[in-house]
């Protein structure tokens, strides 16, 4: 159990992305009305977010920073 939970806390950086990153761009899209006919909008959104924290986690920093 321990070393579930460290493993959880060395990829912060990717659960961020997915949590976060992929909830602000999933909100984001759903008000832009060309998004609205797109299937599986929120699916995309949130491996999008996922992305950017993995690229994250590999580089160490942000993508912004």
């Amino acid at each position: 159990m321990e070393k579930f939970l460290e493993t959880i806390l060395d990829h912060s950086k990717i659960w961020f992305g997915l949590i976060f990153i992929g909830s602000v761009i999933n909100a984001v899209t759903q008000e832009i009305i060309f998004f609205n006919d797109v299937p599986y909008l929120s699916v995309i959104s949130f491996l999008v977010g996922f992305f950017i924290g993995l690229v994250a986690h590999i580089r160490g920093k942000w993508l912004w920073v």
